[in-house]
């Protein structure tokens, strides 16, 4: 099963409960690599680190530091920055500022790219950082700031509940429902 990027958005849920019997294939993770490379960032700084861990001890080890990570997922996707690349190679607003938004972009990509090939995940962000860090093995400068558990749902997702449109969107000012 391969989805188009609308139909992945339209159906993407987050999912906290996965089949531990099932393991990802090698091409969902090469595709993973493949969304990582292929995500932009401000000033094409390309500060961002990413660790998939996909050893099922590692990620238990993960999962003692990292509240918010729930379920068997058969892989986790550490998003980090490094502040001190983002800062030499795109100045002071990319280490305040646009580290993140190219993390936000980046897990886009992952939630995305996942989605399209049948595997489900769940964006968290309770977790210690420095715990996490040492676990990982990162340089000092290099700080996770996200995870993506990944894998295969054992249940249905529920439905997806939003806000009207008009409470979220507007055309050329605040409030302006139509095009």
């Amino acid at each position: 099963m391969v989805l188009d990027v609308a139909e992945s958005i339209r159906t993407r849920r987050s999912t906290r409960s996965y089949d531990s019997t099932k393991r990802l294939p090698r091409e969902v993770f090469e595709a993973l690599e493949q969304a990582v490379l292929n995500s932009p960032s401000g000033s094409n700084a390309q500060e961002s680190h990413f660790v998939i861990v996909q050893e099922p001890d590692q990620i238990r080890r993960v999962k003692r530091f990292a509240q918010g990570v729930s379920g068997n997922p058969a892989a986790v996707a550490v998003l980090c920055s490094n502040r001190v690349e983002a800062l030499s190679k795109g100045g002071a607003d990319t280490a305040e500022t646009l580290r993140f938004v190219n993390l936000g972009i980046a897990a886009a990509y992952i939630l995305l790219t996942a989605q399209s090939l049948g595997v489900s995940s769940c964006p968290a962000r309770s977790f210690h950082a420095k715990a996490i860090q040492q676990l990982l093995g990162l340089p000092e400068e290099v700080v996770p700031e996200l995870m993506i558990t990944l894998g295969y749902a054992d249940q249905p997702p529920r439905p997806k509940t939003s806000k009207p449109s008009r409470e979220v969107l507007s055309y050329d000012r605040y409030g302006k429902e139509s095009i």
